[in-house]
Order: C-alpha cells, then structure tokens, then sequence
C-alpha cells in the first residue's frame, strides 16, 4: 500500500522504526483511511467560522447570532467534507449494470463546486447519471487518478458500455451526457480512458 495515497502519517521513532498512523471514519470501509489532506477545506471553515462567532460574542453582539454562525458553517463544512454520504453508488455496481447496458458514471468528490455544478444541472435535465464519490469508493478513486494523469480532477465523466473493452471518457457536461446518453458513444468528442 502506498502511503501517501492513503493519507498515513509516517515518522521515525527511537531505533529508525516506523510509526503508522490510520484514522477511519464510520462509514468507511475496513482498512480505509481518511486522507487528511480532504479535511482541509471542511476544517479552515469551521475554524473560520468559530473565529467569527468568538469575535461576535466579545464584541456584545450576543450568543444567539454566535451560535447561527456556527450552525451554518458546520452544515457547510459538512456538505465539503468526505463525511457526505448522498450521491454515490460503489463503482463495482455500477459496472456491473454496465455489463447489461451503457451506463453514464461521473466520478465526483465533496466539497468541488463543478460537482456540485453539474449535479444541479444533470437534476434538472432529468439526465440518467451514476454518480461515484472517488474518496469513498477505492476503485473509483484509482480509475480517476489514472485517466487524469495523477490528478484527483473532477468532475470527470465517462461512458460504460458492454460493447466497448474500457470505459470511454466523454465531456463533464450536461450537453456531452445528454449526447452519450442519447447516442450511447459521443463520436468524435470522445477519448479513450487509460
């Protein structure tokens, strides 16, 4: 397993031995970790926002405007944490739905506004999307970085089809799924995943 991708702490202790440090949430699978560096965001906003309730509350405005501030910036650093659960299906079972017929997979992660974006847009349209969280789902999160050259790029969209060998990557747009969705292959937009 590699370290860094799964966000384990190393250090040296005493004798040059190495010390592993894992951190789960409940949700996770045995054995997954949490990388620490997704905390970032969710953290920053809630440190922010205690700042500014501390702030409201030594300046005499209150506790009741102190605690709104909290509230909201906990609901927000929730909604940007990989604690969210809504919108994700395991990648294995989308694949094997795919065995059966096309299916359009977007691999997205909390807390990315062009996600989010898309999600909106693909609701409204009323558009037939598999949506995966690649820090939830460990397949989706390695499919993810290798059609994205290493990167944890998202929103990254993609067409599954059972009379293709591989997944072929298509336009994170509501224009390129609705095209895939209609025509099960984007002809010409589309690329080949890795």
């Amino acid at each position: 397993m590699d370290a860094s991708r799964f966000g384990q702490c190393t250090g040296e202790r005493g004798s040059g031995a190495r010390r592993v440090v894992r951190v789960t949430h409940p949700f996770a699978r045995a054995g997954r970790e949490i990388v620490p560096g997704h905390w970032f965001g969710p953290v920053a906003v809630v440190a922010v926002g205690c700042a500014l309730a501390w702030t409201l509350v030594g300046f005499g405005h209150g506790v009741a405007p102190a605690l709104f501030v909290l509230a909201v910036t906990t609901v927000v650093a929730l909604w940007n944490s990989p604690l969210r659960v809504t919108g994700h299906e395991p990648l294995q079972s989308v694949r094997s739905t795919a065995c059966m017929e096309h299916a359009v997979v977007v691999l997205w992660r909390p807390g990315c506004p062009y996600s989010s974006a898309l999600r909106r847009r693909a609701a409204r349209e009323g558009l037939e999307v598999h949506w995966v969280n690649i820090w939830r789902d460990e397949d989706a999160y390695e499919l993810c970085r290798s059609i994205n050259m290493g990167s944890e790029e998202t929103p990254t969209a993609m067409l599954l089809d059972p009379s293709l060998s591989g997944p072929v990557v298509i336009p994170a747009s509501v224009p390129g799924i609705r095209e895939a969705t209609a025509a099960r292959l984007p002809r010409g937009r589309a690329r080949r995943a890795i």
